[in-house]
């Protein structure tokens, strides 16, 4: 195989490739809208500590086993799922607008065993299988239906009472679309000391590894992930956290000679990244039902390919009501800026200007969630999102990156 020439070719890959080149720096923002992002939103209750010990077992009923359910409605009206990976054969392909709307059911199942082996050594197993079902463009995202399935086992050690325990993770998910291409396992490996220090090994491959991929985001790849956190009091009602983490990915190589041209990279030539992610919080405690929290987000990529370098920084306030147990309501405001260092900015005729400017991306994002459990058996959760992405790109080609991205999801969830 024998890689386009730079730059002497550079406009005509450009012009070729440009509707690869609008998907995937489109999914490249969501992609790491959605992980700044995750980290604040996810989680069910504020000012979990560092030092959490594992709820203590029944003494008449040391295994534990428990099931439950969820299903979950969702509208998106930016659904980006790597579009360019095969445009000869997608029904989506030589569409104009890459922004796609439409619904998405999921059904899953959630399966828990947490079963004592020996004195202070126990077993944790978990299996989660889900379908998805997606509804939209005239049904062409019929092709995106897909089901999922996650084992995860931990084997817990806590040789002493006070301190947290030295937890050995497996985690494996296949998933599996309507679409084969898309096909995909994960598999991770992982070592943590409470959440205080983990280690995560991740490896991730697509079936079809031997092909020439026409997505450089839809290739297989191993993650090695340091983290370490560090918690705080100050005063009374004041609490501080700092993680930070360390990340090195190694790429495969099955990329075409598009893909070739318009990164830079060589043939053959296997893509390295060192990501750093930091974070700062304070939690302040107004009342016993009452909190808030302040965060800044930082996240750097530095790559063996100036393409993939980019640094983004996110400040965030959120707002947090208990009304009872299980039942509460979140509001959090976040601003995101992101610099993509190797990618230089095309002007408004196409072409790359005397005085060369890095892309650039900012990004307001406003996000509310209801959780209203009924029962102990019976919850209802609502999520929603809307985030609006302004670039510096003058291109006209690439005006749609100015965009307005909406997701509103309710969840059903059961547990029994």
């Amino acid at each position: 195989m024998k890689k386009i020439s730079q730059p002497a070719n550079q406009n005509l890959l450009l012009k070729t490739g440009i509707h690869l080149i609008i998907l995937t720096q489109l999914i490249n923002i969501t992609l790491l809208s959605n992980t700044q992002s995750a980290f604040a939103q996810l989680q069910s209750e504020f000012g979990q500590s560092l030092l959490e010990k594992e709820p203590e077992p029944s003494e008449t009923d040391p295994a534990e086993l428990t099931i439950s359910s969820h299903f979950s409605n969702t509208f998106n009206n930016h659904i980006e799922l790597g579009l360019s990976v095969d445009p000869y054969t997608s029904s989506l392909a030589g569409k104009d607008n890459p922004q796609l709307a439409g619904l998405i059911n999921r059904f899953g199942l959630d399966l828990n065993a947490d079963l004592p082996i020996a004195d202070k050594l126990r077993l944790k197993l978990q299996y989660i299988p889900q379908v998805e079902n997606y509804t939209g463009e005239e049904g062409k995202l019929d092709e995106f239906d897909a089901f999922s399935d996650v084992l995860l086992s931990e084997l817990s050690f806590q040789p002493v009472e006070n301190l947290p325990p030295l937890v050995a993770s497996h985690r494996l998910q296949r998933f599996v679309r309507s679409s084969d291409v898309y096909n995909n396992t994960e598999r991770q490996l992982g070592l943590r000391f409470g959440r205080v220090l983990e280690y995560n090994l991740r490896i991730h491959r697509f079936d079809d590894d031997d092909s020439l991929r026409e997505d450089f985001l839809l290739i297989g790849s191993n993650n090695h992930k340091i983290t370490g956190r560090l918690q705080f009091g100050l005063l009374k009602q004041i609490l501080g956290k700092i993680e930070y983490g360390i990340e090195n990915g190694s790429y495969e190589t099955n990329l075409n000679n598009l893909i070739l041209g318009i990164t830079g990279l060589e043939d053959n030539e296997r893509r390295n990244d060192w990501r750093h992610i930091g974070s700062a919080k304070l939690i302040q405690v107004a009342t016993e039902g009452i909190m808030f929290q302040e965060e800044v987000n930082f996240f750097l990529n530095r790559s063996s390919v100036d393409f993939f370098n980019f640094a983004s920084t996110e400040v965030a306030a959120s707002s947090f009501y208990r009304f009872d147990t299980g039942r509460w309501i979140r509001l959090r405001l976040s601003r995101l800026w992101v610099q993509f260092e190797g990618r230089q900015i095309l002007d408004e005729t196409g072409n790359i200007p005397e005085i060369p400017e890095d892309r650039r991306d900012t990004q307001i994002g406003v996000n509310a969630q209801l959780n209203w459990q009924f029962n102990p058996y019976l919850t209802l959760n609502a999520d929603y999102q809307l985030t609006q992405n302004h670039t510096n790109e003058a291109d006209p080609l690439l005006d749609f990156l100015n965009y307005t991205h909406t997701i509103a999801t309710l969840t059903l969830k059961g547990e029994y």
